[in-house]
């Protein structure tokens, strides 16, 4: 006899049974039909899919500086292999130069970008972008900007004159909520580098990235790439930015891949008692199933003085 038969003789007896208790008829008899369904059918409760979501913050050493054999020309087409092969969906860059956005937009078709030079001088002399570069097939910029880390956020800062040069002092962060392709969920991104100088600054820069997250719809998919230029777990930036519901990827990662620290310095592995200053946070329903500190080479040539940080992410769809 079929599956289905003895579901409806289960229910034709059930039916007569309940008549004798009216005011519960209704509720237990359509949990008797579920369940029928479910142990006789062999269905399954619908279970909510885990969405991949891959994720790289780099800061790949300004092409300004003079670095001898390890200056930009010689380690570009690296950085754009790289980036192209580990594949994330978005990855947060910093000291990020002109010719260099110009070059990694060409050199990776599947990726578009956004962000302004924070000097907005066309990226000349000591300016920096830092760009979210995103796989155009996997995300939608719905809205993006950016803001200064100064009193005047929404202002780019005053130009002031230094040693007889012009300049437009104030870190940036560039931000974008997009439209995620496959589940249509709303992913909000934020990309910056922190002044080299741990204190106050700092900690103003932190509490101003928290702050702007704070008007972001209750359960947002957050995250936030970055140099912080202080240590991770140790540090008051990391405990500013991790107060309000933040979490740090690399802690909560249910697997770590190489060392806990970040500045290469062109070269293997070397603790340079810097500790891990290239992080990627997180906010929302976010779990973090792996964490890597990249230690890729191309012949002993390192891609930048820092190593890339690429964290898989995940979240119920």
């Amino acid at each position: 006899m079929s599956t289905w038969i003895f579901i409806r003789l289960w229910i034709k007896i059930l039916k007569t049974g309940f008549r004798m208790v009216p005011r519960i008829s209704n509720a237990l008899f359509s949990v008797a039909v579920i369940a029928a369904a479910v142990v006789l059918g062999g269905s399954k409760w619908p279970q909510a899919a885990v969405v991949g979501l891959d994720v790289m913050t780099f800061n790949v050493r300004t092409a300004n500086a003079d670095d001898d054999e390890n200056s930009w020309p010689n380690r570009k087409d690296f950085v754009a292999e790289l980036i192209q092969r580990r594949s994330p969906d978005v990855v947060g860059l910093q000291e990020v130069v002109r010719e260099q956005v110009e070059f990694l937009e060409e050199a990776l078709p599947h990726y578009r970008w956004l962000g302004i030079d924070r000097g907005l001088n066309g990226g000349e002399g000591l300016s920096e972008y830092t760009p979210i570069f995103y796989r155009h097939a996997e995300l939608s910029p719905i809205a993006s900007g950016n803001f200064w880390l100064s009193q005047t956020p929404d202002t780019p800062p005053e130009i002031r004159e230094i040693r007889g040069r012009r300049r437009r002092f104030g870190r940036i962060v560039t931000w974008a909520r997009f439209h995620h392709v496959a589940t249509g969920r709303a992913v909000y991104l934020y990309n910056t580098h922190l002044t080299i100088r741990q204190g106050q600054r700092q900690l103003e820069s932190a509490n101003l990235i928290v702050e702007r997250m704070a008007s972001l719809p209750d359960k947002s998919l957050v995250i936030v790439t970055g140099d912080f230029n202080a240590p991770a777990e140790t540090s008051a930036t990391w405990r500013a930015v991790t107060a309000d519901g933040l979490l740090d990827a690399w802690v909560i990662a249910k697997e770590r891949q190489g060392p806990a620290f970040t500045l290469s310095e062109f070269g293997p592995p070397v603790d340079w008692d810097v500790g891990r200053i290239d992080w990627i946070l997180v906010g929302g329903p976010f779990s973090v199933r792996s964490i890597e500190t990249v230690l890729d080479h191309d012949g002993g040539r390192y891609p930048s003085d820092h190593y890339p940080v690429a964290a898989h992410l995940e979240f119920e769809h």
